[in-house]
């Protein structure tokens, strides 16, 4: 991630209950990182009238939503609203944000199989699959009062360093702790080189005071993964999506999950391959 030219926050709306978290998390990010925050929704090609009526009576639409879900919050920061038509949700999304200095795109989350379904609708889902920008996935029932935890899943691999030295950048504002997080099925002696190896690559590169380190052995990622972030409790889980063969990213697109009745719901900011 270059986030030197990354300055705006999207929070992309399909007005869904689900999306109102989102919506909160982005003013909130927006206030706390000191980015402009764009509202987007994108309207169906099928909708009738003429381009710019459409795109203006949507635009007046998604600034209604605003203002009724934050009220007295919505005089307190900068948030513009955009609508474009499109019939590939996630597609258009990315055309538009194509061009513009995007730090994430945030947007709602919902329930259904892995732990990435888990925490995100279809759109969603998908943009985390496509998408060249980080997305930032809110549960519905998340409320941004605080970022003080951050659990970043990480595979101990090269492409981590400079994944922990955009997110440092990226919160140094909210000055949280990164709980760096390795699960593996290794032995001991191997498992713990490979930490030493990769905190070392990140001492060298990364200056932030708040990072910890831990290995845990475990042959089931996903379910020891879960079970962390139920007992820890972090604000924030953070994954790369970088590497599709390692032990995380293999379990996550492979695992379908139809109970998660230990799981606790947090925030997911998913990494993409190539930023």
């Amino acid at each position: 991630m270059n986030l030197k030219v990354m300055k705006k926050i999207i929070f992309a709306t399909d007005y869904s209950e689900d999306s109102v978290a989102a919506l909160k998390y982005a003013v909130y990010m927006g206030k706390m990182l000191k980015t402009d925050v764009i509202a987007l929704h994108i309207f169906s090609p099928s909708e009738e009238g003429e381009k710019m009526e459409c795109i203006k009576k949507n635009q007046e639409k998604l600034l209604g939503f605003c203002r009724d879900h934050l009220k007295e919050q919505v005089s307190d920061c900068e948030i513009s609203v955009a609508a474009v038509k499109g019939g590939n949700v996630p597609r258009t999304i990315l055309d538009f944000v194509r061009d513009l200095n995007v730090q994430m795109i945030i947007m709602g989350a919902g329930d259904t199989g892995t732990i990435k379904d888990l925490l995100l609708g279809s759109t969603t889902k998908e943009m985390t699959e496509i998408s060249p920008f980080p997305i930032l996935a809110i549960p519905p029932d998340q409320s941004p009062d605080k970022m003080d935890e951050i659990l970043f899943a990480s595979t101990f691999e090269d492409p981590d360093v400079g994944n922990l030295l955009d997110l440092t950048r990226m919160f140094s504002p909210l000055n949280p702790r990164i709980n760096v997080v390795h699960i593996t099925h290794k032995d001991n002696g191997t498992a713990e080189q490979a930490l030493e190896e990769f905190k070392l690559k990140v001492e060298k590169k990364v200056s932030y005071n708040k990072l910890s380190f831990k290995t845990i052995h475990s042959a089931h990622v996903y379910e020891t993964l879960q079970k962390t972030i139920a007992e820890t409790k972090p604000d924030m889980v953070v994954i790369s999506d970088y590497h599709q063969k390692s032990e995380i990213n293999k379990v996550i697109k492979r695992e379908k999950v139809k109970k998660m009745q230990s799981y606790t719901r947090v925030p997911l900011l998913t990494i993409p391959a190539a930023v």
